[in-house]
């Protein structure tokens, strides 16, 4: 019986040592996952953490990156731009500088006809009350001529050692009269004889000399009438119409030097003569001297403001420079002056062409050919200054209408 309860006991202490072991295996491997679970979890923060820093400092290396090299282009082109600064300062300069010079030459011509301008009137009062002291003195002049004429001819009536002057004659005065009649009825050759039958009488008569010299100039006989002019001024130096028609001849024979001699010959024995001026600046621009032109043509328009053939002169001059706006409204002046002036209208043509503006160049040349169609239409068909407008279709009308 005892061994029986031994036995019992030593079987229930086995199974209880069996249970509880198992228990105890049980308890230990709950525990060993459960703390395996937590390791798991643990390191899965960890490396979530982990990833998290990985990240961030990922982002941070690539923000310093991006800064880095944005920095560093930013910083190239500072010193690219130092490298070529300086030199990029030099062409800005000279490029202001010449700028400047070309609006300071402009501005000078401004500030020339504005000064020539403002004067103007002033000088054309001066002009006149000379122009009448002139006239005056020339009346005077031809007062004594005729005194003169009247003393010879008394002499001739009653001179009994030659009977051929008892024959009634015009007096040389007289002759004078005609032939200017004769010229301004375009009776041309009519008025040389009754110039040379004058002279005939009466050979001093600087002022008849002259008038057949512009007679002579109109039938293009240049040649003669220098000749004619060269007496006038033998018998009165201080001619001042002989010098400038004299020049005038010289410039249809393109002898242009001694033409700009007389005329200033002429400015020289009345500064004031505005057509001796305007003739003086028109040999320059033959000889392409445009700048001294331009200065001739201030003069004549300071004497005489409304002085049309000075304006489009000095247009042309001015255009010639390359001064397209002036040049332009010296054209406006002239036309103000005188809108029938088909000259100073193809001129603007010109500018107008030259400057690119077309449309107003078109205009313009319509005016022209409208005033003096056959001259301006076989002009226009070769101009050079046309290369903008040739091919525009009522270019083509206007020359061809």
């Amino acid at each position: 019986m005892k061994i029986i309860n031994l036995i019992l006991t030593l079987i229930l202490s086995l199974s209880e040592s069996v249970v509880y072991s198992h228990i105890n295996n049980k308890i230990k491997h709950d525990y060993q996952q459960k703390k395996s679970l937590i390791i798991l979890t643990q390191n899965q923060e960890q490396i979530e953490e982990f990833k998290l820093r990985e990240e961030i400092r990922d982002r941070v290396r690539e923000e310093v990156d991006y800064t880095f090299r944005h920095a560093t282009s930013l910083l190239s082109v500072f010193l690219i731009v130092l490298t070529f600064f300086p030199a990029s300062a030099a062409i800005w300069i000279w490029f202001l500088q010449a700028k400047l010079a070309n609006k300071i030459d402009i501005t000078e011509q401004e500030i020339d006809s504005f000064k020539y301008d403002t004067i103007s009137q002033l000088k054309e009062m001066v002009g006149e009350a000379q122009i009448i002291l002139d006239e005056l003195k020339q009346q005077s002049h031809k007062a004594d001529e005729k005194i003169e004429l009247l003393q010879k001819d008394t002499l001739i009536q009653y001179s009994a050692a030659q009977p051929d002057n008892s024959e009634p004659l015009m007096m040389a005065n007289d002759y004078g009269k005609q032939g200017d009649k004769f010229f301004l009825a375009g009776r041309l050759k009519e008025a040389i004889n009754a110039y040379n039958q004058a002279l005939k009488i009466y050979p001093e008569m600087a002022d008849v000399w002259n008038n057949r010299g512009v007679v002579l100039t109109k039938l293009k006989m240049f040649d003669e009438a220098i000749t004619s002019y060269d007496r006038a001024l033998q018998i009165r130096a201080d001619y001042a119409d002989a010098w400038n028609n004299r020049g005038v001849s010289l410039i249809e024979l393109q002898h242009y030097q001694e033409a700009i001699n007389s005329f200033e010959q002429g400015i020289k024995v009345k500064p004031d003569y505005a057509d001796a001026w305007n003739n003086r600046g028109v040999c320059l621009a033959k000889i392409q001297k445009y700048q001294e032109a331009v200065k001739s043509y201030n003069q004549a328009l300071a004497i005489k403001n409304d002085y049309s053939d000075a304006w489009n002169n000095r247009g042309v001059s001015l255009m010639k420079l390359g001064i397209y706006g002036e040049a332009i409204a010296c054209f406006d002046n002239a036309v103000k002056i005188k809108p029938n002036f088909f000259s100073a209208w193809y001129n603007q043509t010109r500018c107008y062409s030259l400057k690119g503006e077309v449309e107003v160049a078109l205009k313009s040349l319509e005016k022209a050919i409208s005033l003096n169609g056959g001259n301006c239409q076989e002009m226009a068909k070769n101009e050079s200054d046309f290369e903008n407008i040739r091919d525009h279709e009522l270019f083509q009308k206007l020359i061809s209408a």
